[in-house]
């Protein structure tokens, strides 16, 4: 069913990309005249489908997963590139919208290592062979979405219309929380300015940092960082792929890594963010684990080739309790990573989301063990003087219903 649309009503569709599953939504754009339920601040979502995106607001009219929950459960293969993309591209044209058949414009948030470049045409809105899901390397997402989209027909492919944004589902939700988190600010500030001017007070000053950087780090299948410093989101030789940075695992961890790391992966995945914290590396410790408890021994390499192609394998981790663990090594692996962004960039804003942030635990053990990792380094910054103060530091993201990298993707 198409769209039924004005000439000046403004509708967007957005693919949150991820290896084995895609997001698919289509919003329209509120017209800041038209009267609606806004969402509160604090979570930038309500549940009327309604999104706020710093000053923007978006009614969000249609949203589907593909493969659905149930096909990706199935033992069909329903999440090959091909079948994904098929159903993305006949979900966005079922929605078209039915005055001129195109949307307004298309962003596209994905997995990576992906080619984010415009300039270099060959490998631009492509996932990129050093990608560790083979299937997915050299697949093209940009051209038959642009066109889906009704945006492709342009001469060059679907690959440069300006109304086409492609980037990684890590650098997207980073510009997107940096956006909204400054809008905010800046809002605050000046309430705080007309309250001071009607009530003069020495109490009252408005002295708060301008928030001028952010990192968005996902953690699920993989681990994904994007960074946005001076107020510009990083590209630089590629773009940020801080989820394969080493850290210094806990006392007496003899995991090997995970099996994605045995080919085109830094340090061969050993002793990496990724290779501790990411949901394969935690299902296939988890299956050591229970190995050695049993002293079955068994063939291991099988046993993790069947877990990295099998996303139901790692549903096993949601039944698992707060204390187990694996919970210990993958906060571990998340605050060293946390110290290396603050070390390296010195971010004012470090967002954590993805599927394993969803065991809440995870924030507060974090946190803790960042402070611990700092070894009062960083003391004489004062958001960093404390382990409260972390609490305004490392932080969830904003849009926890939704999900921040299908926010980024708009």
């Amino acid at each position: 069913m198409t769209m039924t649309s004005s000439s000046n009503e403004i509708y967007l569709a957005a693919i949150e990309g991820g290896g084995t599953t895609f997001v698919v939504s289509v919003a329209r754009v509120v017209p800041l005249h038209e009267a609606i339920v806004t969402p509160t601040a604090a979570t930038g979502n309500n549940n009327n489908g309604i999104l706020q995106i710093g000053p923007t607001t978006l009614q969000i009219l249609h949203t589907t997963t593909i493969p659905s929950p149930e096909n990706a459960t199935s033992t069909s293969n329903n999440s090959t590139p091909d079948r994904i993309l098929d159903e993305t591209c006949a979900f966005l044209r079922r929605h078209l919208p039915s005055d001129n058949g195109k949307y307004s414009a298309v962003g596209i948030a994905t997995f990576g290592p992906a080619g984010v470049n415009p300039t270099r045409t060959k490998d631009y809105g492509t996932i990129l062979a050093g990608s560790p899901k083979r299937e997915w390397r050299g697949v093209d997402l940009l051209t038959p979405i642009a066109r889906a989209c009704g945006l492709g027909d342009d001469g060059g492919g679907g690959k440069r219309v300006a109304v086409v944004g492609f980037d990684t589902d890590v650098n997207a939700p980073a510009l997107a929380e940096f956006r909204h988190r400054r809008y905010l600010q800046e809002q605050q500030q000046q309430q705080q300015k007309r309250r001071t001017r009607q009530s003069p007070s020495p109490d009252n000053n408005n002295d708060d940092k301008p928030l001028t950087s952010l990192s968005y780090v996902t953690i699920g299948t993989g681990v994904g960082v994007g960074l946005v410093l001076n107020s510009q989101p990083i590209h630089g030789l590629l773009h940020p792929e801080g989820g394969h940075v080493a850290i210094r695992p806990l006392e007496g961890d003899a995991f090997a890594g995970y099996s994605w790391g045995a080919e085109r992966s830094p340090y061969g995945g050993v002793g990496t963010v990724e290779g501790v914290t990411s949901s394969v590396a935690l299902t296939e410790r988890l299956l050591q684990m229970e190995e050695e408890e049993d002293g079955v021994g068994g063939d291991y390499a099988a046993i993790t080739t069947t877990t990295t192609t099998d996303a139901r394998k790692r549903e096993v981790l949601a039944t698992l309790p707060d204390d187990h663990p694996v919970w210990n090594h993958a906060s571990n692996a998340i605050a060293n990573l946390c110290v290396s962004l603050l070390l390296l960039t010195s971010c004012q804003k470090i967002v954590l989301g993805g599927g394993i942030m969803k065991r809440g635990i995870l924030y507060d053990m974090v946190r803790r063990r960042a402070w611990t990792l700092l070894n009062g380094y960083l003391d004489s910054v004062e958001e960093l003087s404390s382990e409260e103060r972390l609490k305004d530091v490392i932080v969830e993201g904003s849009w926890e219903e939704v999900g921040s990298g299908l926010v980024g993707a708009f």
